[in-house]
């Protein structure tokens, strides 16, 4: 049986080449898939070059237009592979999550050497992705990472290093599953009903602020944002010192406390009774985006406040 697989470049890189002395991404999906070694399994190819950035220039209007691309080629293809920059793949690949939940088979993958360089893992890590999308293709439907050797659900992936060849592993065991299964979305018009044009994504501010030692309130951040996340320490902690301010913006834009840790789990009563209680009657959200990083809380925070404006509008 023949699989057809839709293999998407962002760049990133995996791509990279070097032009006039200077690493550019210039690479796309066609080079990769040339180089794939899988025997006794027959797979019909398609690629895209969809972007040709760095993953750090990525916006969520590229995101989104992305997500709208792939949901114009779902009746064409079995599954979807999307190759993008190492650097912000963890935020790419939680967009893709929140926009198509387990609906259809979609990988990302990417490359911690470029294929200049004699450690080059793209290769390898495009092939597992293939292997990944065909055993995937009956069964697992989602949004997954896999690279290094690792399959891992993209609201579970995290990176450790900024240059070694294993940086991505999976934050959860397979026993985290509080709020982390994905949510399906049959709907096949789930874009066209529910999610705003493209614009709407590209317009919308929000920025994650750090808690530390001795921070205090800059209302800078805050300055025309649509929302806000908190970056905080350990479980959802905030100084004394700044939550009254907090608590005024919290009125009229939604602010999301995000634990800075990497396993970022619900804190439990046990041992801080009433704790979590407490700070969401303080007006800050954190049930709904617990165990979530602060770069996923924002992701997810901008689906929620789009949605909430479309279904205000259609009122």
């Amino acid at each position: 049986m023949t699989s057809r697989i839709l293999a998407i470049s962002l760049g990133g890189t995996i791509a990279l080449s070097v032009k006039d002395g200077k690493a550019v991404a210039t690479d796309g999906a066609d080079q990769l898939v040339s180089k794939v070694a899988l025997q006794k399994t027959e797979v019909k190819w398609s690629t895209h070059q969809f972007l040709n950035k760095d993953s750090i220039d990525i916006t969520l209007g590229d995101l989104a237009r992305l997500c709208f691309f792939i949901n114009s080629k779902s009746a064409e293809f079995s599954g979807f592979i999307v190759t993008t920059g190492t650097d912000t793949l963890e935020e790419v690949s939680y967009f893709l999550h929140e926009a198509f939940g387990d609906r259809l088979n979609i990988i990302v993958t990417g490359a911690m050497r470029p294929p200049y360089s004699k450690n080059f893992d793209g290769a390898v890590n495009f092939n597992f992705a293939t292997t990944t999308s065909l055993s995937h293709i009956s069964q697992n439907h989602g949004v997954f990472v896999a690279i290094s050797g690792h399959v891992i659900p993209a609201m579970h992936v995290a990176k450790k290093s900024s240059v070694r060849l294993d940086s991505f592993e999976p934050v959860y065991s397979h026993n985290f599953n509080a709020h982390m299964n994905p949510q399906s979305r049959q709907n096949e018009t789930y874009f066209e009903n529910i999610l705003p044009d493209v614009s709407a994504f590209s317009d919308i501010n929000i920025p994650i602020v750090a808690v530390s030692i001795g921070t205090k309130f800059c209302p800078i951040f805050f300055e025309a944002a649509d929302g806000c996340v908190i970056s905080c320490p350990g479980a959802f902690s905030l100084p004394e010192s700044i939550i009254p301010k907090l608590q005024e913006l919290a009125v009229n834009i939604p602010i999301v406390l995000a634990s800075r840790c990497i396993h970022n789990e619900p804190v439990p009563d046990g041992i801080y009774p009433g704790y979590q209680k407490r700070q969401e009657a303080l007006g800050f959200l954190i049930r709904e985006y617990a165990g979530l990083s602060p770069q996923q809380s924002r992701l997810k925070l901008v689906f929620d406040i789009l949605r909430t404006r479309q279904v205000n509008a259609c009122k």
